[in-house]
Order: C-alpha cells, then sequence, then structure tokens
C-alpha cells in the first residue's frame, strides 16, 4: 500500500525516513520530495508498505507522530486506475 507522508522538516534525510518507517516493519521504498512555497518549503514523502494489514498499523501508530519538531500526517494514498505498487501497468 502506498503512503503518504507530509509536513517533513526540510532537514530530514531519506535515512532517518526510512528508519522511522522500517522500525515498524518492511518497507520497500521511500522517496522524499519538498513543496516549495513562499515561506520555505514543507517536505513530503511516498512510502511504500508491502503488506495491506501492517500499512494499516502504519498509518494508525506514526500519523500525528513527531520528526524533527514537525508533526507528521501519514495517510493512505488513493487507488489509481492503471498504477501498481507506484509503477505503471
Amino acid at each position: 500500500m502506498n503512503l503518504y507522508v507530509g509536513n517533513i522538516s526540510p532537514s530530514v534525510q531519506h535515512a532517518e525516513l526510512l528508519h522511522m518507517f522500517e522500525g515498524t516493519g518492511q518497507v520497500l521504498y521511500a522517496r522524499l520530495g519538498e513543496l516549495k512555497t513562499e515561506s520555505g518549503g514543507k517536505g513530503y514523502a511516498f512510502v511504500y508498505v508491502p503488506n495491506e494489514e501492517h500499512a494499516r498499523t502504519v498509518v494508525a501508530s506514526l500519523n500525528g507522530s513527531l520528526l524533527k519538531g514537525e508533526k507528521l500526517t501519514v495517510s493512505p494514498m488513493a487507488e489509481r486506475p492503471g498504477v501498481v505498487s507506484g509503477t505503471a501497468r
């Protein structure tokens, strides 16, 4: 299941994010991105957890948690037709 992670501090490194999510179980990948705004930027990420039940547990345990002083938003991503596990069919 693909998860969206929002409100990430721009100072968070990929390894830190991956470590946080891997602490909850198997993660296939995590990709960081950054939204540019007039007031600077906030990061976001896409994390893929292969087991749907485990992914729901990850959302419940990490949504609202703090990482480098920022309260994370973790939620399942909406399924998109033609997209499987983050790759096009």
